[in-house]
């Protein structure tokens, strides 16, 4: 009894870590006409700006869809920490996210998908609260998903440029702004 309550106070302490995930969709592809159209010149400005954001969420691992313009918008990041980004087909959320949750359990990972299939991601991360639509024409919003080790996983919805909870400037953690 007392060994279980001397693992219990000691975890308590420790905290068990969140699992998080940031999600941004890709940057601004040339034509949406073609299913695996590379980034535009903005797409590629784009890619270069998120790099410091993204980066201070410190990820262990960065996940992309299989199409190039979501691994046009991640190589900047992956290039400055040297990662290398593992690929997902398109249509692969449920995969996708049982891979995060299996192999990256209290850490956290920057991913890399496409508007219409967020929701979807989200979903099999645990969000059961609203999710709000990512639409065709919106590229800023920056999704972070919180999983604990027990109870509900979360999202919180900021902005590129934006500091985002998790986040840090200058090592200091940024506030929640929710």
């Amino acid at each position: 009894m007392v060994r279980l309550l001397l693992a219990l106070c000691l975890a308590a302490f420790l905290g068990a870590a969140d699992t998080t995930v940031v999600l941004v969709r890709h940057a601004e592809r040339q034509s949406i006409w073609d299913g695996d159209s590379p980034l535009a010149a903005a797409g590629l400005r784009r890619a270069q700006a998120l790099v410091p954001q993204l980066a201070a969420f410190h990820p262990a691992a960065l996940y992309t869809s299989d199409l190039q313009r979501t691994r046009q918008t991640l190589a900047p990041l992956a290039a400055r920490l040297g990662l290398v980004p593992a690929a997902f087909p398109k249509h692969g959320s449920a995969d996708l996210a049982a891979a995060i949750l299996r192999d990256h359990r209290g850490g956290t990972v920057v991913v890399c998908w496409h508007h219409d299939l967020m929701k979807k991601l989200v979903r099999a991360l645990g969000v059961k609260g609203p999710v709000p639509y990512w639409s065709l024409d919106s590229y800023d919003p920056l999704w972070i998903v919180r999983v604990p080790e027990a109870g509900e996983a979360t999202l919180e919805v900021a902005r590129q440029g934006a500091p985002a909870a998790g986040a840090t400037a200058a090592g200091v953690p940024v506030p929640a702004h929710r």
